[in-house]
């Protein structure tokens, strides 16, 4: 093979292997709920990650209060029917509608989650792919910020001959 078609083809081996590493990291969905009873422990489970340390930490606090809102939703349905196999056409489609909602949320706030990125570096003209995981992701971003507070709070001497 000729050069540039052997860097050709491992630049696609690297892609295709970019790709099967983030569907390998793709999270089952958060919430399926059948039952009031199934719906009772995931719901709990999915309040609980959403505290500090847990898989959906970093959900903003709107968001929060979108999946909140939409699981007291789920909740009414499923009180007033114990399983989605007794509801009525239009409160199944509520009922889903409301459960892709908060699982499109939480996936998308996974700290698990590969994000990944194809960019020149500074002083660079060749793009090279940097993957993370979107934890990490906002855990740099905290440390940053903090760094540059902390930094602005220290007095500056003035230099000066």
């Amino acid at each position: 093979m000729q050069k540039p078609t052997l860097f050709l083809v491992g630049c696609l081996l690297l892609q295709t292997g970019y790709a099967f590493a983030a569907s390998a990291n793709v999270a089952e969905k958060p919430l399926l709920a059948q039952t009031l009873n199934s719906f009772n422990r995931e719901s709990d489970h999915i309040r609980k990650q959403m505290q500090p340390g847990g898989t959906y930490e970093h959900t903003p606090d709107a968001d929060k209060a979108r999946v909140e809102g939409r699981l007291t939703d789920m909740y009414k349905l499923l009180q007033t029917h114990t399983s989605q196999s007794e509801m009525n056409e239009s409160d199944k489609v509520a009922l889903v509608n409301a459960q892709e909602e908060i699982n499109g949320i939480l996936q998308h706030n996974d700290s698990n989650r590969l994000v990944c990125e194809h960019v020149a570096p500074v002083g660079s003209h060749r793009p090279v792919t940097s993957c993370q995981t979107y934890g990490a992701m906002m855990a740099r971003q905290r440390q940053d910020q903090k760094y540059l507070q902390d930094r602005s709070r220290t007095p500056q001497l003035k230099g000066g001959g």
